[in-house]
């Protein structure tokens, strides 16, 4: 019998717990054993969590889609591949598993790269057609959509850009809805 699937919600613990389950994706980091069963990211089965805001009592429900329609041409990164300004122990140790993961990427797509792209597309595909079902099941009071080509799977060394995007990008369509 199929063990049964379903949302975790991480509201107590170890942040640090929380951000190993988060990054956990198929095909590059394994799940984490939580209360008998394996965490993976949510976001592979719920891209735009809107749930956890209907119990909420709040005035507004903003939603970040990351699965955007992508973008023709993108500019070359504007911050250089090094570190995020965040430096403790914690994020050092996850740096140094995600350059693990990097290297064995690389190496197993040089090798077979053709069947690692289409593990992704499927998977954005999967990411993209998921967030549009929930967004118009759960229609919030306003969404952000960033290009799903904005930034690839591996490259945290971008958190800083992708952030001032995401800034930008809020900025920008947040004040064309009030102007409509």
């Amino acid at each position: 019998m199929a063990k049964r699937r379903s949302c975790k919600w991480l509201t107590s613990g170890r942040l640090f717990d929380a951000i190993r389950a988060s990054i956990s994706l198929p095909l590059f980091f394994t799940p984490v054993p939580y209360r008998g069963g394996q965490l993976i990211d949510g976001g592979v089965l719920n891209p735009v969590p809107i749930a956890p805001t209907f119990a909420d009592d709040t005035d507004m429900t903003i939603a970040v889609n990351l699965g955007g329609p992508p973008v023709e041409a993108l500019k070359e990164p504007s911050v250089e591949p090094e570190r995020s300004t965040v430096s403790t122990k914690a994020s050092r140790w996850v740096e140094g598993l995600i350059d693990g993961v990097k290297r064995s990427v690389k190496e197993r797509t040089a090798r077979d790269w053709s069947a690692y792209d289409v593990a992704n597309q499927a998977f954005d595909t999967m990411q993209s057609a998921i967030a549009r079902q929930k967004l118009a099941a759960y229609p919030p009071d306003h969404e952000i959509e960033i290009a799903r080509n904005a930034c690839g799977t591996l490259e945290f060394h971008r958190a800083d850009e992708m952030i001032e995007l995401g800034r930008r990008v809020a900025r920008e369509q947040l004040f064309r809805s009030v102007r409509q």
